[in-house]
């Protein structure tokens, strides 16, 4: 999934459900760091803003658990979906 700079959907968003997509299918283990927002923003030439808000919704959502002064991490168990992404197994089961 690429970023959509022309798309309707704001980049934060898009951002939020690309790393959520990439926790799903363990690309960043639970309990495991996720990228810093620096580095978020490096990763899509985006302002820190942007990437605090995308973690921002993150966090909401249940996907990264934010541990002040040691960094943000994936939760345990996966979030709750953010739209516009694919359902994924743990979507149906209820």
């Amino acid at each position: 999934m690429r970023i959509d700079l022309d798309g309707p959907e704001p980049m934060y968003r898009q951002i939020a459900v690309l790393i959520s997509m990439e926790i799903e299918k363990g690309d960043y283990p639970p309990n495991r760091p996720v990228p810093s927002e620096a580095e978020l923003c490096d990763r899509f030439s985006v302002s820190r803003r942007t990437a605090r808000s995308a973690y921002d919704l993150l966090a909401e959502h249940g996907w990264i658990v934010r541990a002040p002064g040691k960094g943000t991490y994936a939760a345990a168990t996966p979030g709750t979906p953010l739209g516009n992404q694919p359902p994924t197994p743990h979507d149906s089961q209820g």
